[in-house]
């Protein structure tokens, strides 16, 4: 069983619990809930650019808070983020330390995770979740010569005031808390560099690293025990090499224990190279934990009409079991949080934390694997979404997926959605996996997450089945069609 290793945002416990924050009761109950699942190790995300602690290095997320202005606006998530992290501090409750030793009782590894390089809400810069080092040095941003994108607006690393600031911050995480590892997450936005300085910027990250390193060894020494350093990083190595975050250098250097190759937030993503990543950083010792997002979307927005979906406990056993099968030591999975009653139905979100990575228990239920893109590409690369697809007569369009090891005894469609198309002819498309022809079922409903326009299955043949990856082709002889999703069922 590969585990699951959880990620739990810095907002969302004082956002969902405002009031009750502070309860004793509440404190314990919401890490008991993890108990007898399979969470192995818990990430506590302290901050954004701000803290959800009291700090001397930065400044708590209620700092500069206009309160009558709060007031007016009681139910707002800030709002409760404000008052319970301040009510937190007033009564002397040290949330984070009784969290970790709580989580020490029932066995579950517990972790720092700190934000590199935040920008929420980069878009109103009098918002309170911007720090005065951030609103005071704007020209501390890494483009400055364009503002397109929220991480155009994140912090430039070259900088050395930019790496001096977070790195007092890792050093009060250290001071304040006594965990068994933190997570420098770089994916908290994931680009540090002014455009073409990747190269640059990479010897100053490698530096920056190095010394959490050190870091971590004296805390060791005065904490008595193991102190493990992981990174968020880019999906695929070379990626992460590209924009300057070079994490299987770190591995080889001995500075990091565990990688976590990961998207953004626009969309999970099923096709990690896990044997890749391990091939990369083999006799090191470290562990590769590829993660999925709780966003899912087939192409960037705004061309996806199909703005905001989320994977469910189906989405995410295809992938889960995908990356067991390539070698993955544990699933990570990023915002997967109780309490988001938009996400999850019913007990689903019991059934997620006591299901994935338990590969006996996946093996049960439906999979679904969906073609997604990777939404964090260096500089000048672009996307690799290949969804929309306009398909060309007498062309044959391929589409590659990886559906893990071959399982015995189980049914396997391809589904295909055609933008604005309500029906089709069993003769209209012809669907070939692995060079076998696909055998045209109808319309057919997968549930959600799905497309807007109707989803058609095929059949896929027995014969036609293999380990790895399936390789999906279309070809149409006389009408034009754009696809608009591709997926594998496997149930």
């Amino acid at each position: 069983m590969a585990g699951i290793w959880l990620n739990e945002d810095n907002s969302h416990y004082f956002m969902t619990r405002a009031e009750k924050a502070s309860d004793m009761n509440e404190i314990r109950n919401f890490i008991m809930q993890y108990k007898g699942t399979n969470v192995e190790r818990m990430f506590l995300s302290g901050n954004s650019q701000k803290t959800s602690f009291p700090t001397f290095a930065g400044e708590a997320i209620y700092q500069d808070a206009d309160w009558e202005l709060l007031d007016t606006a009681p139910d707002s998530n800030i709002t409760k983020w404000c008052y319970a992290v301040k009510d937190l501090e007033d009564k002397n409750i040290d949330l984070y330390s009784m969290w970790i030793d709580l989580l020490r009782e029932i066995d579950i590894s517990p972790w720092i995770s700190m934000h590199m390089n935040d920008v929420h809400n980069a878009d109103d810069i009098d918002s309170l979740m911007h720090n005065s080092f951030y609103k005071n040095n704007l020209d501390y941003r890494r483009a400055m010569h364009r503002d397109e994108k929220w991480e155009d607006r994140q912090l430039n690393y070259l900088i050395k005031d930019v790496r001096d600031y977070h790195f007092a911050i890792l050093e009060e995480y250290f001071e304040k808390y006594d965990f068994d590892g933190i997570e420098l997450d770089w994916m908290r936005f994931g680009n540090h560099f002014p455009v073409g300085y990747e190269d640059t910027g990479r010897e100053v990250l490698n530096q920056f690293m190095k010394d959490a390193k050190k870091l971590a060894l004296k805390y060791e020494k005065l904490r008595g025990h193991k102190i493990e350093l992981a990174a968020r990083v880019p999906v695929k190595p070379e990626t992460a090499y590209d924009m300057g975050m070079d994490g299987v250098g770190w591995a080889l250097a001995g500075y990091v224990n565990c990688l976590i190759p990961s998207p953004f937030w626009h969309t999970s993503q099923a096709d990690i190279p896990v044997e890749r990543w391990k091939r990369q950083v083999n006799g090191t010792g470290c562990l590769i934990a590829p993660c999925l997002e709780i966003c899912l979307r087939q192409y960037p927005f705004p061309k996806c009409k199909n703005e905001f979906q989320l994977n469910t406990l189906e989405t995410m056993r295809g992938p889960a079991m995908s990356f067991i099968d390539r070698g993955a030591d544990a699933v990570y999975l990023f915002n997967y949080m109780d309490e988001q009653r938009f996400a999850y139905e019913n007990s689903s979100y019991h059934e997620i934390i006591t299901e994935i990575g338990n590969y006996k228990a996946m093996q049960k239920g439906r999979k679904r694997f969906i073609l997604t893109f990777n939404d964090r590409q260096p500089e000048g690369v672009p996307s690799d979404a290949r969804l929309p697809c306009v398909l060309k007569k007498d062309t044959f369009t391929g589409f590659r997926l990886h559906t893990g090891n071959l399982q015995e005894n189980t049914s396997r469609l391809v589904l295909l959605s055609l933008k604005d198309k309500n029906s089709i002819g069993c003769d209209d498309l012809a669907v070939y996996v692995n060079s076998v022809k696909c055998i045209y079922k109808g319309e057919y409903d997968p549930g959600s997450p799905k497309p807007i326009s109707p989803v058609f299955a095929w059949t896929i043949p027995e014969k036609a089945f293999k380990d790895g990856y399936q390789v999906i082709e279309v070809v149409t002889g006389e009408k034009t069609y754009i696809v608009d999703w591709v997926e594998i069922i496997r149930e």
